[in-house]
């Protein structure tokens, strides 16, 4: 009798990444705490460089980098509520 294909693949799965458990960080990357707390630092970074920069063509760049980084960092604070990770950075 053939298997259901969820059947095979969840084994597989378990076969690849034996540790792994839905939800969970994946094997041989940071926690998603640690990705949110660099997304954090990144932000703040831009928003430095922003502040520090005068010429036109690099006020134009530097708004981009602190409009990239902050919404890396709220679509990651949003993932983390979703997973019930607190003590993220302040928003």
């Amino acid at each position: 009798m053939p298997r259901r294909l969820s059947e095979v693949l969840g084994n597989l799965s378990n076969r690849l990444i034996p540790d792994y458990q839905p939800g969970s960080d994946l094997p041989g990357r940071p926690p998603l705490q640690e990705v949110v707390e660099q997304a954090w630092r990144e932000w703040q970074a831009a928003q430095a460089y922003f502040d520090a920069v005068s010429d036109p063509d690099l006020v134009d760049h530097a708004i981009y980098m602190v409009e990239a980084a902050e919404r890396k960092y709220g679509y990651l604070i949003k993932r983390a509520k979703a997973e019930g990770i607190a003590g993220t950075p302040p928003a």
